[in-house]
């Protein structure tokens, strides 16, 4: 689509995207287009058959996994411990921001209920005792960040100042990514205390799954994050 393309919005939808002061979303200064790609997309069909294949490619993404130097190993010497990493985290978060609040948790909760409910789609199996894991608290974590996190994105774009708006961006993607881990740790620690985990593992399964995961995942969801904009622009006619 040529980007000087001008999109017709009416009298009632006109006002539905004004922002409601002169400090929120100073975006009625640029192109229409721009400025409804700054907005989540819209609950249709389309959105819906969309929330099916990101489910898909979430699913997907949790079996392509990828050798990557250990974070912790990168002053060890001449030869660098390796590590399996998967990109589902951050891909996570990207599909959760790119269709809005209720679509993007949409994606995440049909993927956690149909690992747990029809068929083991997550990377250790699946079914209801798949809660025992100690990876699941991190499947929840994305589920509660997910909201939250599409929401206050959105604020970004009221930055008109390219910088300033990626450097906002990569904050919330610090955040997003801290969070989740978080919610991870402290599942593992419930499971530790439950006697699910032996005690003497909390700490290997700490560095394992969130120690040696924040900078990668930091990494890639602050790339995904900040190429929002130009995927929402490519995928223009069915998100919007």
């Amino acid at each position: 689509m040529n980007s000087n393309t001008v999109i017709e919005i009416s009298g009632a939808e006109r006002q539905q995207w004004e922002p409601e002061n002169e400090h929120d979303f100073e975006l009625t200064r640029q192109r229409p287009i721009f400025q409804k790609i700054a907005y989540p997309p819209r609950i249709s069909l389309n959105g819906l058959l969309l929330v099916l294949l990101s489910t898909l490619l979430l699913i997907a993404s949790g079996f392509m996994t990828v050798q990557i130097p250990s974070p912790l190993g990168m002053f060890s010497g001449p030869v660098k411990p390796m590590m399996s990493y998967t990109f589902q985290l951050p891909l996570a978060l990207f599909l959760a921001t790119l269709l809005g609040p209720f679509m993007g948790s949409a994606v995440i909760l049909l993927f956690l209920g149909v690992g747990l409910l029809a068929f083991p789609v997550f990377a250790n199996g699946g079914g209801l005792q798949y809660i025992l894991q100690p990876g699941f608290g991190y499947l929840l974590g994305m589920l509660f960040i997910a909201y939250p996190l599409s929401k206050r994105f959105h604020k970004a774009f009221q930055k008109q100042d390219n910088t300033s708006r990626s450097l906002k961006i990569l904050g919330q993607a610090l955040v997003a990514v801290l969070l989740v881990h978080l919610v991870g740790i402290v599942y593992l620690i419930g499971l530790s205390v439950a006697q699910q985990i032996p005690l003497g593992d909390l700490g290997g399964w700490i560095l394992r799954l969130s120690i040696e995961n924040v900078p990668y995942d930091f990494v890639a969801t602050g790339i995904l994050l900040c190429l929002i904009r130009q995927v929402r622009l490519a995928l223009w006619l069915v998100l919007y």
